[in-house]
């Protein structure tokens, strides 16, 4: 059965014999197309409806202290939402799942709601059929769709480098056979799970697909695909599945310019149209988009509501009371020193694919530098020859060069590359043991002296460094997580001219914080944590991907304010990866080289 609204329209307009080549303009927004019998707006049925209501966690009295208090909230078919966070995990707790799993959303049914919302129609009233007084299962309606960090079974440690070599059977598997399986055409190549998709669902996939930029990349194994491109593929995917609701969790985040305004078209067409009902989730510091009618600011236990001016002006407020704007004096450049990288006429090739073209690149001690270039275009795969993951960095040699401070690469074991080398990106995200109960904060933090995934020595900064070394780096970790801990982004820190109890509130906090299980941590402080773990060991290279990516705004300032205020050296070099000028800590005038990767090709400047 041809399904409403979008897909209802692609049929009418195209035949189901159409061949997706000729799609042109079908996804052209309106909001008084005549959509079929099936379509699902209902301009008279809210979308969710919360009276003014508690919300607990399952167990909780009614007297206990709620997750949430006197929300109200409802969301109208013709009303186009986003919700928004203070705190890095207040805006899980009403939209996404908790960093360690659990169950703890309100959205999607695991957190309850008192007093209830009247039955048939319950959280969700654009469900209930008014002519049998029943209502769909929300569970088989409602879809969520994260982009936290993905885990291992069992949140045990992964290769996250196996994507370079795609040796292993399982790494063989390609886009098309673990995420579409159903526009396989050979029976015998599909997945048990495979059946045969309607000839207008195969026309909406080969739209979309190839609107997001993934037609190239269906055949190729997914773990060799970059972490924008991913992203992409999994909210085609969540769309495929048509849900009547749908809730996206950061679907921006790590995806390029061009990407980010071609799936937020798709997305609001969509949700134009019913077809689904699309609900996004952001966060503070991120723009909102244009189409957005609606807000929800999730604040310290409150969720409040509104048309998006009056929100904003709210969001505006809150923002500047959480911390105070990043007024860290500009950095004075210093000289570059000598090369720590050296990189002439490098390739990277599978077969006849070619990521690498000739790169040539000097990355000096002292340098700033800010890697740019599209989902796809070799910038994991740059760094991870710059870590020595890479195997195929061992092979540039001859008229190919990759030398790692000072000495080819193929001289120095990866373990060395590892401990001189802080490293901050979505795929060490992913990969960090998180196996309960998991290692604490100052575990994780300490594994950054050696580059390693596992806590070394009774202090855990390492085996056989002698008493000197080892009080040395207790040190060192005391004063990152004394400068990135939670009262750095919750708190102004103590001036030497406050009174000593201040610096002992400061002290405990700090050692509370340490000794957290590192799992438990909302995403955002996990992304913190792994922050300071790149730069406890003070390495002469530091490699920051998609930092940002889970921080709330308070946290993004404080860090900025460390990195601008010391915490890189001066002869440290640093390469930021991003989308975003503005989320270069250092601007062009103290020193930042803008580097670019274009089909395999670098260019500076």
């Amino acid at each position: 059965m041809p399904s409403p609204g979008l897909l209802y329209r692609l049929q009418a307009r195209l035949g189901v014999n159409s061949s997706h080549h000729t799609i042109r303009g079908c996804l052209a927004p309106t909001r008084t197309a005549k959509l079929s019998g099936n379509s699902r707006r209902n301009y008279s049925t809210p979308v969710l409806t919360i009276p003014k209501a508690n919300v607990y966690r399952f167990g909780d009295a009614n007297r206990a202290t709620p997750v949430f208090h006197d929300v109200e909230w409802t969301i109208h078919p013709h009303e186009s939402w986003a919700v928004v966070g203070t705190g890095s995990g207040e805006k899980s707790a009403l939209f996404d799942r908790q960093s360690d799993g659990a169950h703890r959303q309100m959205l999607t049914g695991h957190l309850r709601i008192h007093p209830p919302p009247p039955p048939p129609a319950g959280l969700f009233p654009f469900l209930a059929d008014s002519k049998t007084q029943n209502a769909r299962d929300p569970h088989d309606c409602v879809a969520l769709v994260s982009f936290a960090n993905r885990r291992a079974a069992g949140g045990a440690f992964y290769d996250y480098t196996a994507r370079y070599g795609a040796v292993r059977e399982e790494d063989r598997v390609t886009l098309r056979q673990s995420m579409f399986p159903e526009t396989i055409d050979d029976l015998k190549a599909q997945t048990r799970m495979a059946l045969a998709a309607p000839a207008t669902d195969r026309v909406l996939f080969a739209y979309l697909v190839d609107k997001m930029g993934l037609a190239h990349l269906l055949d190729l194994p997914r773990i060799a695909l970059s972490n924008g491109q991913t992203r992409r593929a999994r909210i085609l995917k969540a769309l495929l599945a048509k849900p009547h609701l749908l809730l996206l969790d950061e679907p921006l985040t790590g995806l390029d310019v061009e990407s980010r305004a071609t799936v937020l078209a798709i997305l609001h067409e969509l949700h134009v149209t019913s077809d689904p009902h699309i609900v996004l989730g952001i966060r503070m510091q991120d723009a909102v988009p244009a189409w957005i009618t609606h807000l929800a600011v999730v604040h310290d236990g409150t969720v409040r509501t509104g048309p998006k001016a009056a929100m904003l002006a709210y969001k505006a407020q809150l923002s500047a009371a959480a911390a105070p704007a990043d007024d860290t004096p500009p950095a004075q450049h210093a000289p570059l020193g000598a090369p720590v990288v050296e990189m002439h006429n490098v390739i990277v090739a599978y077969g006849p694919r070619t990521v690498l073209k000739d790169v040539t690149w000097t990355i000096r001690a002292g340098g700033r530098y800010h890697l740019q270039g599209a989902n796809g275009s070799g910038k994991t795969t740059l760094l991870a020859l710059l870590t020595g993951d890479h195997p195929q960095s061992y092979t540039q040699r001859g008229a190919r060069q990759l030398r790692l401070f000072g000495a080819p690469r193929h001289e120095t074991a990866t373990r060395t590359l590892h401990a001189r080398i802080g490293v901050v990106t979505p795929e060490l995200a992913d990969a960090f043991p998180r196996r309960a109960p998991g290692m604490s904060v100052w575990e994780a933090v300490g594994t950054g002296f050696e580059g390693g995934f596992v806590p070394l020595g009774p202090a855990g900064v390492g085996l056989d460094i002698g008493e000197a070394e080892r009080a040395r780096r207790v040190a060192r970790v005391r004063e990152v997580l004394r400068a990135l801990g939670p009262l750095a982004w919750g708190a102004p820190a103590p001036s030497s001219s406050e009174n000593e109890n201040k610096n002992e509130n400061w002290d405990t906090e700090t050692a509370r914080f340490a000794a957290l299980r590192f799992p438990e941590l909302p995403a955002g402080e996990q992304r913190l944590v792994l922050l300071m773990r790149a730069l406890v060991a003070q390495p002469p290279l530091v490699l920051l991907d998609e930092v940002w990516s889970g921080m709330d705004g308070r946290m993004v300032r404080a860090a900025r304010a460390y990195l601008r205020g010391g915490g890189i050296g001066e002869g440290q070099a640093v390469v930021v990866v991003t989308h975003l000028e503005e989320e270069v800590p250092w601007g062009v005038g103290e020193g930042v080289v803008r580097v670019l990767l274009r089909g395999g090709e670098l260019r500076e400047g």
